[in-house]
């Protein structure tokens, strides 16, 4: 464990409108996981996180888990990249915390729909949303000369600076409004080597300024099981879970039916190159999904300390 440093992420929805869901922009779906509390030794600086991202569906579904339209649903593919750039304070700023800040943005390098009757179309390659926050980040808690619990608050916030070409194409690199997603995440350390993380998020969005449509709040949760298998490297069992808890509205009009849900789950490894540089992959399966494409993801994360 003496080797863990700051590779918490900041992640929070600069990818794609359209890319899986319906309506709600897409923010961290499983993309930070593992160990995601905080650092074990607070390193002060600057930190790059670099994400490769590729997703891919056959299923685009509706409000009661059925394929939409009732007809064959076309094949989906998209890989991005995605850049984020940490600051983190070496002093206590608030509340006996450390503080930092991020920016990040996501290239799209690849999008593409197969030809189908619903609608459902892409704008092709190009830039995402810009993210900003700022956080609070807590030392652990430690517990007979070992880590118990460490854990971090940020308010972060997406801006509709990406390329979007709205109603003509539904994926779109970036959205054309604004939204709020504070989160909390935290690790618990059950052993020196066992433990949990979780990642808690409530997204509220400002209204479309092309479609009139305001997207309804949500919650949603990135957790994760992980074991130091060896020295370094890491195993775990990992998921997300999205919720949306208000129906959208198109000009303060309730729009029925229109709430989104997904279940991700799969496999991850976490391996510590030097306590400086960390690399991750991860694996996801979706189930349980309503108004929302169904498909599967593959990430690859690496975190650079300078």
């Amino acid at each position: 464990m003496k080797n863990l440093i700051f590779f918490t992420s900041f992640i929070t929805g600069f990818m794609f409108q359209g890319l899986w869901g319906y309506g709600l922009p897409n923010v961290n779906l499983g993309l930070t996981n593992m160990l995601d509390g905080g650092p074990i030794r607070p390193y002060p600086g600057w930190y790059l996180f670099e994400f490769a991202y590729f997703y891919h569906t056959d299923k685009f579904l509706n409000s009661t888990g059925d394929l939409l339209g009732g007809v064959k649903s076309p094949n989906f593919n998209s890989f991005a990249i995605i850049s984020q750039l940490v600051y983190q304070t070496k002093k206590n700023v608030l509340l006996n915390a450390k503080g930092g800040l991020d920016f990040g943005v996501s290239t799209i390098v690849y999008s593409h729909a197969e030809r189908n009757n619903l609608g459902i179309r892409s704008s092709g390659a190009g830039f995402g949303n810009t993210s900003l926050g700022t956080y609070l980040q807590w030392d652990p808690v430690m517990y007979k000369d070992r880590p118990l619990f460490v854990h971090r608050l940020e308010f972060q916030f997406s801006c509709p600076s990406g390329k979007n070409e709205l109603p003509r194409n539904t994926i779109n690199p970036g959205t054309r409004f604004f939204y709020l997603n504070p989160y909390w995440a935290a690790t618990f350390y059950f052993t020196e080597r066992a433990s949990a993380s979780w990642h808690l998020f409530y997204l509220w969005c400002a209204k479309n300024t092309v479609t009139d449509v305001k997207q309804g709040s949500a919650v949603h949760l990135n957790f994760s099981l992980q074991y130091e298998v060896i020295k370094k490297f890491y195993l775990g069992f990992n998921g997300y879970f999205l919720q949306q808890i208000e129906n959208n509205r198109l000009e303060s009009v309730e729009i029925p039916d229109s709430k989104e849900r997904v279940l991700g789950l799969g496999p991850g490894m976490l391996y510590f190159l030097n306590p400086d540089f960390i690399v991750f992959g991860y694996l996801y399966f979706e189930t349980n999904v309503r108004n929302r494409s169904q498909g599967m993801s593959f990430i690859f994360r690496f975190v650079k300390h300078f």
